[in-house]
C-alpha cells in the first residue's frame, strides 16, 4: 500500500433514489465486496432492496471517509439503519485477505462471525476476518471507525485471531480504553483533513492493536515469551538448513507467529530471519569445505547438502559472503591439492 489523501463519499450529494446503492458501492470500494440491505431486510436475498420511495432507501443518509496509511487503511463509515454482510459468494469474488478492527463511534451494532455475536456500544472494539463470512447489523443511525489491516501486518497468527473474532472489547478500561481513544482520534482526523501517514506512527498504532488483542488471549492461551519464540525459530532453522524451501514464512508458521512478529524479534537482535538462514548455511558449508574428511566431495554437493540447489548460485552466494570462491576457500584450509 502507499499512503494517500482522504477520499470522501456523501450520499446527500446524490438524488434520493440513488443514495443507498451508491453508499453500498462506496463501502465496497473502501473495504472488500459486501452485500447490504436496509435494516430488517432479508440477508438470504443477495439482491439490494428495490429503489423506491416506500422501502426507505430514498431517505437513506450515509457517509464514507477513507485514507490509505500504507501499512493499513483507515475508514469512517456512517449511515442509517442497515445490515451489511460478507458471504461465501462475495468472498469468492474478491478475497485480498485482511482483518477489520472496528470501533463503534455512534449508535449500536451487532457483529456476528464464527458462531459468536458481539454487541457494540460507543467506544467498544471488535475484530473480524474478511476471509470468512460475517455480518454487521445497525438498528439505528450509526458511525464506526474501521482499521483494515493486512494479515501479515498483525502480530498474531490466523489461529489466534480466529479465537478473538466477534468478541466485544470494552473501550472503557485497560488497553481497550487506550486503543479506543487512539482509534477514535484517528476518526476525528479523517474528518478534519486526514491522518498523518508517518510509518512510525502507523507502526505504533498496530503495536497497540497487537497488545490489546494479545491481552484478550491471556490466560486462555499461554503466549510464549519473545525469547522462547526466538529460540524456537533458530532451532527450527538449524534443523531445516538443508531444505531449499526453508523460508521466513515456514519458520514463522512453525512457531505459530506472524511473519511480521518474527521479523521484529530478529530485528531486535540485529538481524533478519533471511540473513540468519544465509549465515547459518555459510557456517555449515565453510566447516565442510575445511574438513579433511570431506576433501574429495564435490563443492556443489556440499552446497546442495546445505540448501543451495543451484551450483552457480551457491558459488556466487559463497563469494559474496566470504570474498572467495568455495574452491579457493577449501584450498586455503586444506592445501592446493584439495583446491
Amino acid at each position: 500500500m502507499s499512503s494517500g489523501a482522504v477520499e470522501v463519499f456523501d450520499a446527500a450529494t446524490l438524488a434520493a433514489p440513488d443514495r443507498f446503492d451508491a453508499w453500498r458501492e462506496a463501502v465496497n470500494t473502501a473495504f472488500v465486496p459486501l452485500r447490504a440491505t436496509l435494516h430488517g431486510g432479508d440477508l438470504a436475498t443477495p439482491a439490494l432492496p428495490a429503489r423506491s420511495g416506500d422501502d426507505g432507501s430514498s431517505a437513506f443518509r450515509g457517509v464514507v471517509r477513507s485514507q490509505d496509511l500504507g501499512a493499513a487503511a483507515a475508514t469512517e463509515v456512517a449511515g442509517g439503519p442497515v445490515t451489511v454482510w460478507r458471504d461465501r459468494a462475495t468472498i469468492a469474488d474478491a478475497d485480498p485477505g485482511g482483518y477489520k478492527l472496528g470501533v463503534q463511534l455512534h449508535g449500536y451494532s451487532v457483529l456476528t462471525q464464527d458462531g459468536r455475536e458481539a454487541a457494540l456500544t460507543p467506544g467498544d472494539l471488535a475484530i473480524y476476518d474478511t476471509t470468512r463470512p460475517y455480518s454487521l447489523d445497525f438498528a439505528d443511525e450509526f458511525s464506526m471507525f474501521v482499521l483494515l489491516i493486512p494479515r501479515d501486518r498483525l502480530g498474531l497468527t490466523p489461529r489466534q485471531v480466529a479465537g478473538l473474532t466477534a468478541q466485544r472489547i470494552s473501550g472503557r478500561h485497560g488497553l481497550g480504553a487506550l486503543a479506543s481513544s487512539l482509534l477514535t482520534g484517528l476518526g476525528r482526523q479523517l474528518r478534519t483533513g486526514g491522518v498523518d501517514p508517518d510509518p512510525r506512527a502507523v507502526h505504533a498504532v498496530l503495536e497497540l492493536v497487537d497488545a490489546t488483542l494479545m491481552r484478550r488471549l491471556e490466560p486462555v492461551e499461554a503466549v510464549p515469551t519473545a525469547d522462547v519464540v526466538f529460540a524456537g525459530a533458530t532451532a527450527y532453522i538449524d534443523a531445516h538448513l538443508g531444505l531449499p524451501g526453508l523460508s521466513v514464512e515456514s519458520v514463522a508458521a512453525a512457531q505459530h507467529v506472524s511473519v511480521r512478529y518474527l521479523q521484529q524479534l530478529f530485528a531486535e537482535r540485529g538481524s533478519t530471519p533471511s540473513s540468519w538462514i544465509r549465515r547459518r548455511r555459510m557456517d555449515e558449508v565453510s566447516a565442510a569445505l575445511a574438513d579433511p574428511a570431506q576433501a574429495v566431495r564435490p563443492v556443489a554437493a556440499i552446497g546442495a547438502q546445505w540448501g543451495f540447489s543451484d551450483a552457480s548460485g551457491f558459488a556466487r552466494a559463497f563469494k559474496a559472503a566470504t570474498g572467495t570462491s568455495p574452491g579457493e576457500y577449501r584450498a586455503r584450509h586444506l592445501g592446493p591439492a584439495a583446491g
